[in-house]
């Protein structure tokens, strides 16, 4: 294991190494490695002291954090999103259906105020209503006679 870690490591080192730089011709407004008519050669070699270069790797990876950071703190907010989403919804469907229900009730609740008895008169509501003598009356001319037929 070790003999192949010796033997690893130079080779490492070698591509680590940086490559000579190409030459590169500007041809009018684009660039080449194959020189053309009229092109100029440039210099493509770093031109940048070992400060300013690590000065730069620095600033790379400073800002390769910053990024690590704000995506960790993008997907926390979304997953916090989702899930006040998800308990909005819950909510709503609750509140629905509870309405549902309250109508249901409701209208269960009509029904039964507007049932008639065998004898085809309205029934009267489980509740006590007070009511005055023209209701009465008006009340009595809506139902059938006792002996109509149905």
């Amino acid at each position: 294991m070790k003999t192949l870690s010796r033997l690893i490591a130079p080779l490492l080192l070698m591509l680590a190494v940086p490559a000579p730089a190409q030459t590169v011709y500007r041809c009018g407004n684009s660039y080449s490695q194959q020189p053309c008519p009229g092109g100029t050669a440039i210099d493509t070699s770093d031109q940048r002291t070992p400060e300013q270069r690590k000065a730069s790797a620095d600033g790379a990876q400073h800002q390769r954090r910053t990024a690590d950071t704000l995506e960790k703190q993008r997907v926390k907010d979304e997953v916090s999103a989702s899930r006040a989403a998800q308990q909005i919804e819950k909510a709503e469907q609750a509140a629905a259906a509870k309405r549902a229900a309250q109508q249901a009730a409701q209208q269960k609740e009509k029904a039964r105020e507007q049932k008639t008895t065998r004898t085809g008169r309205r029934q009267e509501p489980r509740y006590f209503t007070a009511r005055d003598a023209a209701e009465r009356k008006a009340h009595k001319k809506d139902a059938p006679p006792a002996g109509a037929a149905r």
